[in-house]
């Protein structure tokens, strides 16, 4: 809050600007934007399924998960935390309202019917970030930087691949999904969730193979490519990656009761195994079931991850100070999450039995993830937009 020097107005309170407030933090702008477009892109998701209106439904539903919606709120929690990784200056604000904007601009355009212009945009705002990420870690005073350097190269991951889809004009978007996007969340969750439970349950985390960021990316990179162009080794390659991720997700050790803030989080560890059980198991049997293990992997592993980091980061950025508990609102959401998640696996399986009432529950996931971030809006809306009582 700003202070009045003019005479007669000594220290008399200023109250600051609502747009002033909004703005002061990364994290509310981009999160507000991945709420709005969980929202609209859905709606759209859900229209194209009716058939009234001529919609590109791989755009819209591929594009706009994983760039609108998931790369948004990603992106506003790594401009926060990777200068604490490193423990390096802050991000100006100069340079992440900017981007802000060129982003948002960018999602906008390729939702309207400009793809070209607008994945161009949205490449580069990338290539932007990754650019600031680099300056961060190469200035920081920490001596183990892997974790930034992995995340700021999958990232990077991120932007070539979707300037790729641009340049040839081809759709790719399961290496985008696979190659950067669960392996961005996974590098993240790595190492956010296993030490926010070692500080609660006050014990030491498993101390992690020295390679682990190496193999994780290399893996998710080859799966990737292989399942975008059908490659003969993805038998091979998915049988390698629940294998190697299903060592480490029992090694973390991180499975004891907890709190629902904490254990909403652990969770989606589990979902993310279960998704390449699920993987294998298609990859095996040849199986088309709507996307089963790809939508076990979204809404089980990165929207889990999304509404339980995104719950504790404003809860803690709105009082620094204050004690991070789910309210009841709150348990409730965490739970719809868990619901949507069922009735998509709900949709699969029916689709795979030739059931005639797969397309409700597939029209029912799509109403639901509406319904969640509705409900999550209502409870977060006012401390996000930091609108004052």
């Amino acid at each position: 809050m700003n202070f009045s020097t003019k005479p007669n107005n000594f220290f008399i309170p200023v109250k600051e600007k609502w747009w002033d407030r909004f703005t002061s933090q990364a994290h509310q702008l981009y999160f507000t934007s991945a709420i709005f477009f969980a929202i609209t892109v859905m709606v759209l998701t859900f229209i194209s399924f009716l058939g009234k209106i001529p919609l590109e439904f791989s755009l819209i539903h591929s594009f706009g998960l994983n760039y609108a919606v998931f790369t948004n709120a990603f992106l506003g929690f790594l401009i926060t935390v990777i200068p604490k990784y490193n423990a390096s200056e802050v991000i100006s604000k100069n340079r992440y309202l900017i981007s802000w904007f060129s982003f948002q601009i960018g999602v906008v355009l390729s939702l309207i019917g400009f793809p070209i212009l607008g994945k161009i945009i949205v490449s580069f705002t990338m290539f932007y970030f990754v650019k600031i990420f680099y300056e961060i870690i190469k200035k920081g005073r920490i001596p183990n930087k892997k974790d930034s350097i992995f995340i700021n190269l999958v990232f990077l991951f991120g932007a070539i691949f979707l300037l790729l889809e641009v340049v040839f004009q081809t759709n790719l978007s399961l290496l985008i999904f696979f190659a950067y996007l669960i392996s961005l969340v996974f590098l993240v969750a790595l190492r956010m969730v296993p030490a926010f439970y070692s500080a609660y349950m006050q014990i030491a985390q498993w101390e992690k193979p020295k390679y682990i960021r190496e193999i994780s990316v290399t893996i998710f990179l080859i799966l990737g490519l292989s399942l975008e162009f059908e490659l003969q080794i993805v038998k091979i390659v998915t049988f390698i990656a629940m294998v190697f991720f299903g060592y480490i997700v029992f090694k973390l050790n991180i499975y004891k009761k907890t709190p629902a803030i904490i254990s909403i989080l652990v969770l989606s560890f589990i979902w993310f195994e279960i998704g390449f059980i699920i993987l294998f198991i298609e990859s095996i049997f040849n199986l088309y079931s709507l996307k089963l293990a790809l939508h076990i992997f979204a809404l089980g592993f990165v929207t889990t991850l999304l509404i339980g980091f995104g719950s504790r980061v404003v809860m803690g950025h709105a009082i620094p100070a204050q004690r991070i508990v789910a309210d009841k609102l709150t348990i409730f959401i965490f739970v719809l999450t868990q619901i949507v998640v069922l009735s998509r696996i709900t949709a699969s399986i029916l689709f795979l039995e030739n059931s005639n009432i797969f397309m409700g529950f597939l029209h029912l996931s799509s109403m639901l993830w509406i319904v969640l971030f509705l409900i999550w809006s209502f409870r977060y809306a006012r401390t996000l937009l930091r609108i004052e009582k």
